[in-house]
């Protein structure tokens, strides 16, 4: 086991440990060609890099896209928050009363993007302080790869399904989440069409981020109960609960819920409400801390969670190993955290152990990710 500091050091200098500086960097990571999402299409992610740094030297670092179109935050109004909000809050706080320092924090309202970046700075570096890999602080055992989902962005029919082929048998996809956002029979026949190029036996389910109107959904979704897909994500923008709660029950296959379950209290609303039947957990939202309180009632309740993408680089995707490879309930889902194969280059250093479709987490301290100066001078804004 490699590790900056080991158990016993921190035996001596626990109690002395304090937060000395914290430093947020903003990059712009360029992807490998054109991203369309549905509110935006962009060549570059805006990111920020969070850095805490003890007064022993040991470090936390945590990453977060940053897309207005989707949070409302951009890279510069993450930084701000961080520089201006959190950081009076932080230095000289105990790095490993945790829990303490986010209920300090919470004091500040929203600034979703920022708080889940320090908290999941905090793990790596308690991590790095008793010298063991998250995963193992989370109750895991020796971790297994884990497996990943692709997502099509493609903005055709024939366009995603030859996506699909192509990662599928370049990159050794498990899963496949695909773009719905025609509203007709294409959406029928894109999927048909990704089931006889994957077989019966990849998982796969659809996205349609909100796109169908209620009576659109009733008449075109059904149909793709037949081609065995297993989610259906975010099909209407909903008025309310109980019409998402009617949907949900007129609909053959579960929906999975993304954009309304954004925290612990809205996740528990829509369960309750019988308005979702799997939760997408993100950690650029809910942190590492809160993901897993949320895991932990979907498990009480007997629902699926997928952990989903967060558009991460290398240094976000690990976390996000560690929690799925950790908790036994979040399988047999494959993790949608695939974004690092859309982007061109990032500031990652460390290693990286992708292959076959899967990510195998290894047992570096803390989540085993670190960064490059030089590609930050080179990506930094």
């Amino acid at each position: 086991m490699s590790a900056a500091i080991q158990p016993a050091q921190y035996a001596v200098a626990g109690s002395d440990l304090k937060i000395a500086s914290v430093e947020a960097y903003r990059l712009k990571l360029p992807y490998k060609s054109a991203v369309s999402f549905k509110s935006a299409k962009q060549e570059v992610g805006e990111f920020v890099l969070l850095r805490i740094v003890l007064n022993n030297g040991v470090d936390g670092i945590a990453e977060s896209v940053c897309r207005p179109e989707h949070s409302g935050e951009d890279a510069i109004s993450v930084a701000y928050e961080i520089e201006n909000f959190f950081k009076p809050l932080m230095v000289g706080a105990d790095p490993l009363g945790h829990l303490a320092l986010l209920e300090k924090l919470s004091r500040i309202r929203r600034c979703t993007a920022s708080k889940a970046l320090i908290d999941i700075a905090l793990w790596d570096i308690r991590g790095k302080v008793f010298g063991q890999p998250v995963w193992r602080l989370l109750g895991g055992t020796t971790p297994k790869p884990v497996p990943l989902s692709w997502i099509a962005h493609g903005n055709t029919v024939e366009g995603q399904i030859d996506e699909v082929k192509k990662m599928r048998e370049t990159r050794g996809y498990r899963g496949m989440k695909l773009k719905t956002w025609r509203c007709n029979a294409d959406d029928v026949r894109m999927v048909e069409g990704v089931r006889k190029v994957v077989g019966d036996d990849m998982c796969i389910y659809i996205d349609c981020n909100g796109s169908y109107s209620e009576t659109q959904a009733r008449a075109i979704l059904p149909r793709m109960s037949q081609f065995n897909i297993s989610f259906i994500e975010e099909p209407c923008d909903f008025l309310d609960l109980q019409r998402a709660a009617r949907m949900a029950a007129d609909l053959p296959v579960a929906l999975l819920g993304d954009q309304s379950c954004p925290s612990l209290e809205d996740a528990n609303a829509n369960i309750r409400a019988n308005a979702v039947g799997a939760v997408s957990v993100k950690m650029r939202r809910t942190g590492l801390t809160e993901s897993l309180k949320i895991i932990a009632l979907c498990e009480a309740i007997g629902i699926p969670v997928v952990i989903g993408t967060d558009s991460e680089s290398r240094i976000a995707a690990m976390p996000r190993m560690h929690l799925r490879s950790a908790v036994p309930h979040l399988d047999p889902w494959p993790t949608e955290t695939h974004f690092f194969d859309k982007l061109a280059d990032d500031v990652f250093a460390g290693d990286f152990q992708f292959a076959d479709g899967a990510i195998t987490p290894n047992d570096a301290p803390g989540f085993g990710a670190s960064f490059d100066r030089k590609q930050i001078e080179k990506y930094a804004f």
